[in-house]
């Protein structure tokens, strides 16, 4: 694999500088607001309006408009590592975790739109941290690795958008592109709804190896065990105007909120289109730190008269350590409430926990819409196989059902 530049020497960013950043993005908050007009209501994921009666609108005194936003996601997990089962329940579905979060419009600076945004995870007991070593009890300490997003981004309809503070590297999800309409059950991080539990040897030892030890989708700098639940950073981001359907971005972070991780860059070309009966999207990617390149990318195509989908994911890094995931996915509408959505997948790792180590796993996900309620149902069941030089485990299964509401 051909290798990344080589990254100029960039300090750390310290807490302090972090401080200082969103001291400054307040300062600009609170400034005189200018009206928002009917076209910047449109901009963005959420309208943006009082008269709609939508209740996660408010409207500051200054006349700015902020909304709320958020999803809960509980679950109920089982998992039986080939010799004992236990039951974890309730837990926060890892795949899609529980978060609140809010976009403010700033005042409009000529062409350009800022959205001042905010997010934090509000996930207890996630399903990829419990193990046989798990109190039964809930608990959840909050702390600073709980902020997802706060950051400063400046929209412009020719120029594209600049995004400043904590979140996403342009490599984020980006081997998670999927039209099945199961990925909150099953997705290409297969080991996300068990990441921490332990393998159990052939002769009945229970290891200290965990299963998200062994998997790996290469979401960027996402590598094994260190990014938990996403590629953000603090970072300066740049994502260019679509233009027939691609876009580009970049972004340099480094890690703030952990201990572990440093400064690194990366780049990512996605690209989405419609063409006749067929919806088709992807996207490909390129991180670099200092001693690790990852190069990975997601494909989607979904036949909108049958629902029928197939969803393809690759990487690796070039000092070792590789995957392949596929997915086959139905969509249909048997009733009127919502879609349901059934798909099977398949994953494989290799040399990702050690040189000459493989892992597999095959999932059956189920996902039920209710649209008027914002509500998804959904029930996954999944195989593990792993193995490592020397070592020899059972075969685990995983099985997971749960809600999740979207506001």
């Amino acid at each position: 694999m051909t290798s990344g530049p080589t990254l100029p020497s960039l300090k750390p960013v310290s807490l302090r500088t972090f401080r200082c950043a969103i001291l400054l993005v307040a300062v600009m908050i609170i400034s005189p607001q200018a009206p928002i007009s009917a076209e910047e209501k449109k901009i963005d994921l959420t309208p943006f309006s009082d008269g709609t009666g939508d209740w996660r609108t408010r409207e500051l005194f200054t006349g700015a408009l902020v909304t709320f936003y958020g999803q809960l996601s509980p679950a109920i997990l089982n998992y039986d590592d080939g010799a004992v089962g236990r039951t974890y329940a309730p837990v926060g579905n890892s795949n899609k975790t529980s978060r609140i979060g809010l976009r403010w419009h700033i005042r409009q600076l000529g062409d350009w739109r800022p959205v001042f945004r905010a997010e934090i995870g509000i996930t207890p007991r996630p399903s990829n941290s419990v193990n046989l070593d798990t109190p039964h009890n809930v608990d959840w300490i909050a702390d600073e690795t709980n902020i997802r997003k706060l950051e400063l981004i400046l929209n412009h309809s020719r120029l594209g958008a600049l995004s400043f503070g904590q979140g996403s590297m342009a490599t984020d999800s980006i081997t998670e592109v999927d039209y099945s309409g199961t990925k909150v059950a099953a997705y290409s991080d297969v080991s996300a709804i068990a990441a921490a539990q332990f393998l159990r040897l052939t002769n009945g030892t229970l290891s200290t190896a965990q299963v998200g030890e062994f998997i790996d989708n290469f979401e960027g700098s996402n590598i094994t065990g260190t990014y938990p639940d996403g590629d953000r950073k603090m970072r300066a981001r740049y994502d260019s105007p679509e233009f027939h359907g691609l876009i580009f971005s970049a972004a340099v972070g480094n890690e703030v909120l952990r201990d572990e991780g440093g400064t690194n860059a990366d780049a990512a070309l996605t690209y989405e289109r419609e063409f006749g009966d067929y919806k088709f999207a992807s996207g490909i990617g390129y991180s670099w730190e200092s001693d690790t390149k990852v190069l990975s990318g997601s494909m989607s195509a979904l036949h909108k008269p049958s629902g029928l989908n197939l969803t393809m994911a690759l990487g690796g890094q070039d000092d070792g350590g590789d995957f392949s995931y596929f997915k086959l996915g139905l969509l249909r509408s048997y009733w009127a409430f919502g879609e349901s959505a059934l798909s099977i997948d398949f994953y494989q790792g290799n040399d990702i926990y050690s040189a000459g180590s493989r892992s597999r796993s095959v999932g059956l996900a189920f996902v039920q819409s209710f649209d008027r309620l914002n509500l998804q149902g959904f029930a996954l069941l999944r195989r593990y196989s792993f193995d490592a030089a020397d070592l020899d485990f059972l075969d685990s299964t995983a099985m997971m059902t749960g809600l999740r509401w979207v506001f």
